[in-house]
């Protein structure tokens, strides 16, 4: 009898035991599924789940939507001491190829050629092959190309991505980095305590240590709630003030200060590079929509809402990025003359972000014009 009753007991703690368990795992496979497959169904629709697609910057709506419909395929890949690189890709406007991985140039060549180094506006987000940077570069000056762009990287990466390339063998006539954003935007978010950093740093750490299953699983459980709350713009409860700020370097001017320290390290190791292999070198300063003198009013409210408190870690920053080249000026003039401050190189140019660091094709075009004058006679 009571063999009997143990057994439905445990019958009815087993049952409510799986019924707990679906109520708490099955809104997060069903939002897993449904993450798989939205891309899909809006390809299906000819339509893009990317809403830059649909901004006036783009007057051809076919070719952004596929555009950004081939930009939500890219994936990448590990890659020792650069951290990762798109993987290669034949798209109809993206195509990601050779030794390096680099995003497809007109007159694209790796030897005697320009090399331009940067994040994804460097790397291209937002247009096609064609109209990146270097592409416009090629188009304006016949001189052979080659992008290093990369999404997320800082100075530090592409200063390894330069000295791997050289490592090869391989020659450039013309070197120009085109940084700041990245450095900033990733350096300065709370959860970075070192730098320099990169933007997967974390991530790394988190997947290398082996006793963060039970924060997986959370994270797994809270995946939808979490998603809901973006949405909405709900703002979750926070374990404490620093998670609750995502950006410290208004208050941490210790961190500022090396930010732009490290950012200007890594540009003049990259000139006196220059001048042992005998090359050109020049860094620039990246413009942004803070930086910049145009209009943004098609922009969704989230975004500027979002981006308030970005906008006042480069209001931090910058200045103290142009006050260290200043430092560097005083013993070397060289280097000095190859700094260039880019930040109101888009002023007057409308309809051109697609975020506030992301441009479009003509936001290229006025870019590689003015990288075009920097060059010497």
């Amino acid at each position: 009898m009571l063999n009997s009753r143990a057994k439905k007991i445990s019958k009815i703690i087993g049952i409510n035991i799986i019924i707990i368990g679906i109520l708490l795992f099955f809104p997060a496979l069903f939002y897993r599924l449904y993450e798989r497959l939205r891309p899909f169904f809006y390809s299906q629709l000819n339509q893009t789940i990317d809403p830059r697609a649909y901004y006036p910057t783009y007057s051809n709506k076919e070719f952004s939507i596929e555009l950004f419909n081939e930009n939500s395929k890219l994936n990448s890949i590990y890659s020792s001491f650069i951290g990762w690189r798109r993987e290669k890709v034949n798209f109809k406007y993206t195509n990601v190829s050779g030794p390096y991985n680099a995003r497809k140039s007109k007159g694209e060549a790796i030897n005697n050629s320009v090399w331009f180094f940067g994040g994804s506006t460097m790397w291209g987000t937002g247009a096609s092959d064609l109209q990146t940077i270097p592409s416009h570069f090629n188009s304006l000056t016949d001189i052979p190309v080659y992008n290093f762009g990369e999404a997320s990287w800082t100075s530090r990466q592409s200063l390894n991505q330069l000295i791997n390339a050289i490592g090869d063998k391989n020659k450039p006539s013309i070197v120009i980095f085109f940084d700041g954003i990245n450095d900033v935007i990733i350096q300065c978010r709370s959860e970075n305590k070192l730098v320099p950093s990169h933007s997967r740093e974390k991530r790394i750490q988190n997947a290398l240590k082996p006793l963060l299953m039970q924060k997986r699983i959370t994270n797994f459980i809270l995946s939808p709630y979490i998603a809901i709350a973006k949405k909405f713009s709900i703002q979750l409860p926070s374990i404490n003030r620093s998670q609750s700020k995502a950006y410290d370097c208004d208050i941490n001017k210790a961190k500022a200060i090396s930010i732009a320290q490290h950012l200007v390290n890594n540009w003049y190791s990259a000139h006196t590079l220059s001048k042992s292999k005998n090359f050109e070198f020049y860094s620039i300063l990246q413009p942004n929509l803070f930086t910049t003198k145009t209009n943004s009013e098609y922009l969704p409210p989230s975004i500027v809402k979002e981006n308030i408190e970005v906008e006042i870690q480069y209001k931090i920053v910058y200045p103290l990025i142009v006050k260290e080249i200043d430092k560097y000026c005083e013993f070397d003039k060289d280097f000095c003359s190859s700094f260039v401050n880019g930040t109101d190189w888009l002023d007057g140019t409308n309809n051109i972000f697609i975020d506030p660091y992301h441009i479009n094709s003509l936001g290229n075009k006025v870019i590689a014009k003015r990288m075009k004058s920097l060059l010497k006679k």
